[in-house]
């Protein structure tokens, strides 16, 4: 079969606000993992980045056209949904005989509307890489689509969801993102996290034990699974190699999870002279570190670790069930600062309970850490969450499709699906605006990013000014 897939475009002011200047297009990992499975699995596959290309419906249509595609594949997660219904919609309108397929989370939750709305023909749920295949070669001989584990479809109107496909156990034994069919030289990864170019994603594990309450665990569940450190650095040097890439960044929300696990694949980037070839970050919680993983991890290649830290107070750390508290964030930033590794800190701001003495809280907090960067985003409780549940359940969100509203940017004529009882609207999106402006304009951060860092350009600093204090 031939198979289209499809990166969406999403209007940046919906996802990211007034913010949107600092937005990049990331490399589509989920997309690249599914095509590398359709290949392996003998079938055409194209990529078509939409994203990239800002929406464009000609070149879409003729793209189509010219490759003839007998599938369309596009991944959905709840901020960008807007942007994949009109792609589907278009698709459509330009070839009506091209079955659509979606998948990836968003996809997952809201299968049974998404199909009765006749946005696609199938919804691959949980991981893609052994179902969409299996779809594939069923549709391709004429097999029972009810054969295939992990999907849903209607059939005479009727939703038809075959049994869950089991977690992929070995993640070894996937093929490598096929970023081949990608245009990798136009993708650029976050300011923040960016330390050298070009930069490139990797995946090292998928699941996580935690459970806090603003995660969503539906398709990589609480059963961790990791790739062997051997693994993981094979890719690492085909990135090197292949590709040219001198930064990797893990997209785990937590890597390494243990100590044995950081020193077993600090040990092999070391013994593989990868550490001299390429730099990485990754992201972790503060109460999984100590100096002993640290220095090894900074011996690696290792650069920036990111950290979670989400609130300035005990009671905003409860509300989200984080599980850590401030005690262990500051030991952690003073063991990864005397380790030599370089600090990125998420917030979040209007978590519940939250009020505006709080969320100040947690400003200062930031700045009194001594991070290198901090990203403030206002808290979303995205759907199939444990809080999004809670929530829901108690009349505080409503169950809308308005998914524009579930963005960590929130705009002034763009209401937040949720908003604490005791801040306002335009005071939220005060609030992160004093967030980003407190913790970025003063001396000792500009002095570090333009002299230490060397983040910064001028024509960086002019467009922050712009957004930060015009109207």
């Amino acid at each position: 079969m031939k198979i289209l897939l499809v990166h969406a475009h999403s209007d940046p002011y919906i996802t990211a606000g007034r913010y949107k200047k600092f937005l990049r297009i990331m490399p589509p990992i989920s997309l690249a993992y599914v095509a590398a499975a359709a290949e392996k699995a003998g079938h055409e596959v194209k990529l078509f980045d939409d994203a990239l290309l800002g929406g464009d419906k000609a070149l879409l249509e003729k793209t189509i056209k010219e490759f003839k595609p007998d599938l369309a594949g596009l991944s959905v997660v709840t901020p960008s949904a807007n942007g994949c219904y009109q792609v589907a919609e278009s698709i459509r309108h330009i070839a009506p005989e091209i079955k659509i397929v979606m998948g990836n989370i968003h996809a997952d939750i809201f299968h049974s509307r998404i199909l009765k709305q006749g946005l696609c023909d199938i919804v691959v749920r949980g991981e893609g890489e052994l179902t969409f295949p299996d779809l594939l070669n069923a549709l391709s001989s004429g097999q029972d689509l009810a054969s295939v584990q992990g999907i849903s479809f209607l059939m005479n109107g009727e939703l038809i969801d075959t049994p869950d496909r089991p977690f992929i156990s070995n993640l070894d034994k996937l093929p490598f993102p096929a970023w081949h069919l990608f245009p990798i030289e136009k993708y650029r990864i976050f300011q923040f996290a960016e330390i050298t170019t070009p930069a490139s994603l990797i995946q090292g594990s998928r699941g996580c034990p935690y459970g806090c309450s603003y995660c969503c665990l539906k398709i990589m569940g609480r059963v961790r699974r990791v790739r062997t450190p051997q693994n993981i650095c094979d890719e690492i040097e085909i990135h090197h190699d292949r590709y040219g890439y001198r930064q990797i960044s893990f997209t785990d929300p937590i890597f390494p999870l243990t100590k044995q696990e950081g020193l077993e694949f600090a040990h092999e980037m070391i013994k593989r002279g990868l550490n001299k070839k390429v730099v990485w970050i990754t992201e972790t919680r503060v109460d999984l570190v100590d100096l002993e993983l640290l220095e090894a991890l900074a011996a690696s290649g290792c650069r920036r670790i990111m950290y979670g830290f989400e609130a300035g107070d005990e009671q905003g750390l409860e509300a989200v069930k984080k599980g850590a508290d401030l005690d262990q964030a500051r030991k952690a930033v003073a063991l990864t600062r005397k380790a030599g590794i370089q600090i990125v800190g998420f917030f979040m701001l209007g978590v519940p309970g939250e009020t505006v003495a709080s969320a100040k809280r947690t400003i200062e907090f930031a700045k009194e850490l001594d991070l290198d960067f901090a990203k403030f985003t206002a808290f979303v409780p995205f759907p199939g969450t444990p809080i999004y549940n809670d929530l829901l359940a108690s009349n505080n969100i409503e169950d809308t499709e308005q998914w524009e509203r579930y963005s960590n940017y929130p705009t002034p004529d763009i209401r937040p699906i949720y908003i604490p009882k005791d801040v306002t609207h335009n005071q939220l999106i005060a609030l992160q605006r004093k967030a980003f402006a407190d913790f970025y304009i003063r001396p000792k951060m500009i002095w570090k990013h333009f002299v230490e860092l060397r983040s910064l350009k001028i024509s960086d600093a002019i467009s922050g000014l712009g957004v930060l204090f015009s109207k």
